[in-house]
């Protein structure tokens, strides 16, 4: 079968910022025929006639499974939503400031969405040939890499959304052979999730369609054989 001749790709993605520039990116893509970008608070603002928006709460997990129920068939997820500020919520910079209402915060946004998504797009992923499901998580949630400190809530979150790749990646080995599972790094994304933590000190700043360029090109390149691993931006492999 050559490139041309199998079949389009049906595509999901969430969020917002990183999500839509994602979105776009796919949807240029000839092999891409539908992606659909998914929104919590506020529509996103499209340019292309592939892109199909959808609200949906991503923590509730009836609204997720009756999201899937509008597909056939699937080739790929990407879970690109995340929380890292807001509602009187900052990353805790000791532990002294640590507070339940912080933690599950980050647990509720960061880390449940991606097992529902998971748990409700497998047999959508199934039956495509070259599936993926893929997180945007953050290098701060690497344990092995952490070297300052800080950002309890945040690093755990993030810290406990691999290891649901990670053993999401176990379980499909067997289940869907045939997709590959992911998380990803994005860089520092210029956004307004990112936007109080950006200064003069970083040492590279992307735009989200620099960034979502750099993660398609990832996705575009893993097979089933890397599944189940943590890659940056520009295509190294971070420890967990």
């Amino acid at each position: 079968m050559t490139l041309e001749d199998s079949p389009k790709k049906h595509l999901l993605i969430t969020g917002s910022t990183i999500g839509v520039a994602l979105a776009h990116r796919f949807a240029q893509d000839d092999q891409v025929e539908s992606v659909t970008l998914t929104w919590h608070s506020r529509p996103p603002e499209t340019t292309s006639a592939k892109i199909n928006t959808m609200q949906l709460d991503l923590t509730n997990d009836e609204a997720v499974h009756n999201t899937f129920k509008n597909f056939e068939k699937l080739d790929g997820v990407i879970n690109a939503a995340g929380f890292l500020h807001g509602d009187g919520v900052q990353p805790e910079k000791s532990i002294s400031r640590t507070n339940p209402t912080s933690f599950f915060k980050n647990m509720e946004t960061n880390t449940l969405p991606t097992l529902l998504l998971a748990k409700h797009s497998r047999g959508l992923l199934k039956d495509s040939h070259a599936g993926f499901f893929a997180s945007i998580s953050a290098k701060v949630g690497s344990i092995e890499d952490n070297r300052l400190g800080g950002w309890y809530s945040y690093r755990a979150s993030k810290a406990a959304l691999n290891m649901v790749l990670k053993t999401l990646a176990i379980e499909w080995s067997f289940a869907l052979p045939k997709c590959t599972v992911a998380a990803l790094h994005p860089g520092t994304v210029i956004s307004p999730l990112s936007r109080p933590f950006t200064n003069k000190t970083n040492k590279r700043l992307f735009s989200p369609e620099e960034s979502a360029s750099h993660l398609k090109t990832i996705l575009d390149n893993l097979t089933p054989q890397q599944s189940g691993r943590f890659w940056s931006w520009d295509g190294t492999e971070i420890p967990w």
